[in-house]
């Protein structure tokens, strides 16, 4: 496994400098198309900042939306790091981040990126999250495949062998 940390760190601040200094700032762009233009300049960014780097390929069309089995996301806390594992309601598949477990250490699950979240998409964003698949998770195998999300400062991701 290789820390890749730094190469999503600077993507990171690049989507968001984009963002917060171009699009929401002006009034006609703080809308849902602007959004949706918005989210393909983070996937083209997305390639060439991170997936570049690595010499790694992955489709546009799949960026933000699927798992990159690739990348792992690792949690730093060796007592345990807070996380916030989506808990499915009959009807609704989506849409709660509260399942009781709320800390996971490293190890303990695998942890498979999917992209970065912010909560309000019509203000400034931080991209604070990663949003992750849940790909294990020891004792626990009811949480596998549920989406979770965990702040980026309390994690790393790691380039992991196919």
């Amino acid at each position: 496994m290789k820390d890749v940390s730094g190469i999503f760190d600077h993507y990171r601040m690049s989507a968001r400098a984009i963002w917060n200094t171009s699009f929401w700032p002006d009034q006609d762009f703080r809308n849902w198309d602007s959004i949706d233009q918005f989210h393909q300049i983070e996937k083209l960014l997305f390639q060439e900042l991170a997936l570049a780097k690595v010499a790694k390929e992955w489709p546009l069309q799949d960026l933000f939306e699927k798992t990159i089995p690739f990348f792992h996301v690792v949690p730093s806390g060796e007592h345990g790091t807070p996380i916030m594992i989506q808990s499915p309601r009959p009807g609704k598949p989506t849409g709660y981040w509260d399942d009781p477990v709320n800390l996971v250490k490293p190890g303990e699950g695998e942890l498979l990126f999917i992209a970065y979240f912010d909560w309000n998409q019509m203000d400034y964003i931080d991209l604070r999250y990663y949003r992750v698949k849940i790909a294990s998770f020891d004792a626990k195998s009811e949480l596998v495949g549920r989406e979770a999300l965990i702040e980026c400062q309390s994690a790393a991701v790691h380039l992991v062998d196919e």
